[in-house]
């Protein structure tokens, strides 16, 4: 799953040109997947909390495996955005289940170190799917990074069946909060889609404004349906102890610009540099194989020591690192790249393990695989977020320099003016990285022991 998101990120300026789209419409292609994953995840976690957690992760590798056949089949834009939203459904089931697992399947004094040797899994998927994404695009073409998928799908399937035992929690409360869940997902996707059409329209438009007024009332009636709900998908009594807190909106600061910082990057290194997908496959995965190689020993140190100091560090990593790749060129070096990548790489191995040890070592039992949904949704609904804004920062900046709509909504036309591009880039950069500095004070302010 974590392979196949990271090729698609090499993808995303082929798939531009394939369907002969522009910009804002193939970032679709990432938000679906965040939008459906922030909707479906906590429930799908609560479901499993109460009918069985192999029985969700199991079948979530089926719906993946599904999706990722539809998805390689795609014949418009329309068409993978939509099976990129069916495979949401289906990630979203193996991840909120399958942190759940791991979490139960060990002793809280050993919670980080599952937690952190399931990270390094995680972004050993990272580490081969840029490469691989890369030279399928370059040999076989991109929509064998959505088969590939197929006989890894079945296999993960299988072994969940027959490996993992069931476990689930009794409750005499099995109502499950699908009112909740539906106006979060609408709340994220009315205020990502305003702030998509902002670049166009400004702020003048009521198409913008009629959408984030919207986005603000779902908001509204989110919260007062949560407060209302016997099982809500957001259960605001965990916000009343402050680690676990301060963890989620640590967690929501850096994936924000962790994510719109990986948006950019392909289209900086394919359309400025002139990098393919194979040279910039192999780029990218700097910073997975920091994490591969980090990850366990972290979260190994939090089972020790507790996670405050250790996310305060990686936290501040990543913004210096943010900060390096701010200050990249039109004529930077390889080896120039690559340092900020390793950097945040080596500050997200160091933050991630030890944070989510803390949010699910600071709810009982009977809320983990709320509490790992909640995980989820907090990192892609950040993810989403700084999609979008890096996004609008971007498109703002080029518009700002004199391009036309039509030069900006055609990436493959942005290497004749590389200068323009670097410099609405490294502006978009410094704007998100500020958002990262909120992370650093939410990792310090937290508890100094988390279990």
């Amino acid at each position: 799953m974590s392979a196949d998101q990271r090729a698609l990120l090499v993808a995303l300026p082929t798939l531009t040109e394939t369907f002969h789209t522009d910009l804002t419409t193939i970032q679709w292609v990432l938000l679906i997947y965040d939008l459906l994953l922030i909707g479906t995840v906590i429930t799908v976690g609560r479901l499993g909390d109460l009918f069985g957690r192999r029985r969700f992760y199991a079948s979530g590798f089926l719906v993946f495996v599904l999706s990722s056949a539809l998805c390689g089949a795609a014949q418009a834009a329309w068409q993978i955005i939509l099976f990129r939203g069916m495979q949401a459904i289906g990630g979203a089931m193996i991840s909120a289940n399958g942190r759940a697992i791991a979490s139960i399947a060990l002793p809280a004094s050993e919670r980080g170190k599952a937690l952190g040797f399931a990270s390094m899994a995680f972004h050993v998927g990272f580490l081969t799917g840029p490469t691989l994404g890369g030279f399928l695009i370059d040999s076989v073409g991109w929509r064998w990074i959505f088969y590939l998928n197929l006989p890894v799908g079945l296999w993960g399937a299988y072994l969940a069946w027959t490996v993992l035992e069931e476990s689930k929690e009794a409750a005499k409360d099995i109502s499950v909060d699908f009112p909740g869940a539906i106006l979060l997902m609408l709340t994220c996707t009315l205020f990502i889609y305003g702030m998509n059409e902002l670049p166009r329209a400004g702020w003048d438009s009521p198409q913008v404004t009629g959408m984030l007024a919207l986005a603000a009332l779902t908001l509204v009636l989110f919260v007062i349906v949560e407060l209302k709900s016997p099982m809500p998908i957001l259960s605001f009594s965990l916000f009343q102890n402050r680690l676990f807190t301060a963890s989620i909106f640590s967690l929501f600061f850096i994936t924000s610009t962790q994510s719109a910082i990986s948006f950019l990057m392909p289209f900086y290194l394919q359309n400025v540099l002139l990098f393919s997908p194979t040279q910039m496959g192999w780029i990218i995965i700097a910073n997975s194989v920091v994490i591969v190689m980090v990850a366990p020993i972290a979260g190994s140190l939090s089972d020790r020591f507790g996670s405050r100091l250790l996310c305060s560090v990686g936290s501040a990593l990543i913004v210096a690192g943010q900060f390096f790749i701010a200050s990249l060129g039109a004529d930077s070096s390889v080896p120039r790249i690559i340092f900020p990548l390793v950097l945040t790489g080596l500050g997200w191995a160091i933050f991630n393990s030890p944070n989510q040890s803390a949010i699910l070592g600071s709810v009982p039992r009977d809320k983990v695989g709320t509490a790992s949904g909640m995980n989820t949704t907090t990192a892609r609904t950040g993810g989403a977020m700084g999609v979008a804004l890096s996004a609008t920062l971007f498109t703002y900046g080029l518009a700002a320099a004199g391009m036309t709509r039509a030069q900006i909504e055609a990436p493959q036309t942005w290497g004749s003016a590389p200068q323009i591009f670097v410099h609405s880039f490294n502006h978009a950069v410094h704007v998100v990285n500020i958002f990262t500095l909120l992370a650093v004070l939410f990792s310090a302010v937290r508890g100094a022991r988390p279990e």
